[in-house]
C-alpha cells in the first residue's frame, strides 16, 4: 500500500461521515474492464471503510453482468497490458465475487435489460436484483449517499 494511503482514506471517510455521507452509489454505464476495475475498486474500498455500496449497471455496463460480456471486457486493453493486469489483479469475475462477499449490492437496470432483450437468468450470479430508474433515483437521492457515474 502506498505510504499515507490508509491515513488519507481514514481522513476522507471521517470527512464524509461529518457531511452525513455513509453510502456510495455507483452508476456503471460502460462495459469495458477500464471502467469495471475502477468501479469495483471504489465499491470495495467503500465497504472496507464501513460505507454501504451499491453498483447500478446500466446501458453498456450491463455487459459486465453477463458471462460473455465479462469475458469480452478485457478486450479494451492490448494483449501485453492484459497480461500485466492478470499478474496483479483478480479477474473481473473474481473481483465481482469479492465485492459481493464484501457486501456490495449489485443492481441490474430493468429498462436496459428490456432494451437489450436480456432476462434475469442470463445474468451472473452476483446480481442482487433488477431495478428500474425510480428505484435507482430513490437510492441516489438519499441524504447519506454520494453518487458517481463511471
Amino acid at each position: 500500500m502506498l505510504e499515507g494511503t490508509t491515513a488519507h482514506a481514514t481522513e476522507t471517510m471521517e470527512h464524509a461521515k461529518k457531511d452525513g455521507k455513509t453510502s456510495l452509489i455507483l452508476v456503471v454505464s460502460k462495459g469495458g474492464a477500464d471502467m469495471a476495475y475502477p468501479s469495483l475498486i471504489l465499491a470495495t474500498t467503500a465497504r472496507a471503510l464501513g460505507m454501504d455500496a451499491h453498483m447500478y449497471f446500466t446501458f453498456w455496463g450491463m455487459q459486465l453482468l453477463t458471462p460473455e460480456g465479462r469475458k469480452k471486457a478485457m478486450d479494451v486493453f492490448p494483449p501485453e497490458l492484459q497480461k500485466k493486469i492478470a499478474e496483479k489483479f483478480p479477474t473481473l469475475e473474481q473481483f465481482m465475487q469479492a465485492a459481493k462477499a464484501a457486501g456490495v449490492r449489485i443492481h441490474a437496470c430493468s429498462p436496459t435489460m428490456d432494451m437489450f432483450g436480456l432476462s434475469k437468468d442470463q445474468l451472473v450470479g452476483e446480481v442482487d436484483d433488477v431495478i428500474g430508474a425510480s428505484t435507482y433515483l430513490e437510492l441516489a437521492s438519499r441524504s447519506d449517499a454520494m453518487t458517481l457515474f463511471i
